[in-house]
């Protein structure tokens, strides 16, 4: 599908793997508006006045890629936060472009997960809570528009080479050896799915065959992930110190 004078819509644009994703979709000669919270503030508090503006000016594509990452024991999660921006917020702005969308019969969403909702990891109990609703929400939603002509496209990294995966995270995913994509190359490939309509995308040959593995023996995965429960631990209270 050529994307030349698409109307496209992204939370997300201007990070790590946004920003070269927005770049892509502008060589193609998209028209691409961005949501920029250093100018337009807080998206959890400003979700409502976006999608009345959605509402009224549905683009072509919107494209859900916002959210907030967080490592850190359970309860001390702020749970409001990681699960209004990662899957309220891209819930509601998708709420808000089905009207025309569906009037048109006509349409893309695509929507940013992670590889985490298939394989719950320790100490990422919000993220993964919210990545694994927004991927039920937009499961359940493809099959309600089966008799339209709207497309649902979602996405699930595995770990990315950005400022997200620093600190704690950085350290955490060093000492497990978790496998990094660059935001060059997953903004590439989010790309190229939007261009062919892709329903999901899954990243990683061993993060898939551990999702399988998940659904069918979820035992035998939490067995494999206490080490990453111990080195959670460890450099959780190591930067708590």
């Amino acid at each position: 599908m050529s994307l030349k004078g698409k109307s496209i819509y992204i939370t997300g644009g201007t990070g790590g793997i946004g920003a070269p994703l927005v770049d892509l979709l502008r060589k193609a000669e998209a028209h691409v508006t961005l949501y920029n919270r250093d100018i337009d503030g807080d998206l959890i508090k400003k979700v409502d006045e976006i999608a009345s503006r959605l509402k009224e000016n549905t683009p072509d594509i919107l494209i859900n890629m916002a959210g907030v990452n967080v490592i850190d024991f359970c309860e001390n999660q702020d749970l409001d936060t990681i699960i209004g921006l990662n899957m309220i917020v891209p819930m509601k702005l998708t709420q808000a472009v089905l009207p025309e969308m569906k009037r048109k019969n006509q349409g893309q969403i695509v929507t940013v997960g992670s590889m985490t909702s298939l394989i719950p990891l320790p100490h990422y109990t919000g993220y993964v809570a919210a990545k694994a609703g927004l991927k039920a929400f937009n499961d359940a939603l493809r099959r309600e528009l089966g008799g339209t002509n709207i497309s649902l496209t979602f996405v699930m990294p595995r770990a990315v080479e950005t400022q997200m995966n620093s600190g704690v995270k950085g350290a955490v995913n060093e000492r497990t050896k978790t496998n990094y994509d660059s935001s060059s190359y997953v903004a590439k490939r989010i790309f190229d799915a939007i261009r062919n309509k892709e329903q999901e995308v899954r990243f990683g040959m061993p993060e898939r065959f551990f999702a399988f593995l998940n659904a069918n023996l979820p035992s035998l995965v939490d067995q494999g992930l206490q080490k990453n429960r111990v080195i959670g631990e460890e450099e959780l209270r190591k930067a708590n110190q």
